[in-house]
């Protein structure tokens, strides 16, 4: 495992406890209660589109309409070229988007936000957001099948 994409999953998992940890110390919600009632459903609860794209909180400042593409700088060679091949594709199809290398998320409101975007976000790189979901290391085809609103296959 590469040591930014090491970083960038421990930074976001921080930001989810930190979340939890203000829950329940404010007394919003009984830990035993919440995992209770989300154990094994935690993380779908937004849907799921036919290319995989999940639900999940932008991050702050970042518009929910449109490709967001995010990948840390300085990734593995791989994911480098995985995100390479991916914007090349979107130019090429004529889809405008967002590169990014970093992604915070200081305004989300629950555990459970936090833990639909854990799991997307501790996916291999790139994640890319399209129309307000979001998914790890994508095709190319389905970035643009879902921006395009399509159907798989």
């Amino acid at each position: 495992m590469n040591a930014m994409k090491a970083c960038a999953g421990a930074l976001v998992l921080l930001a989810g406890v930190g979340v939890w940890k203000t829950y329940i110390d404010s007394g919003r919600v009984d830990p035993g209660a919440w995992v209770a009632e989300h154990t094994g459903s935690a993380g779908d609860a937004g849907g799921i589109s036919t290319q995989g794209f999940k639900s999940i909180p932008m991050p702050d400042g970042v518009p929910s309409r449109g490709v967001i593409v995010f990948a840390p700088q300085h990734c593995t060679s791989d994911a480098a070229r995985r995100t390479e091949e991916l914007v090349r594709h979107l130019s090429r199809q004529g889809i405008a988007y967002v590169r990014t290398d970093h992604a915070s998320y200081n305004s989300l409101t629950s555990p459970e936000e936090a833990t639909r975007v854990t799991s997307v976000m501790n996916g291999p790189v790139p994640i890319v957001y399209v129309n307000g979901k979001a998914k790890a290391n994508p095709t190319p085809q389905e970035v643009v099948t879902e921006f395009r609103g399509k159907k798989a296959g």
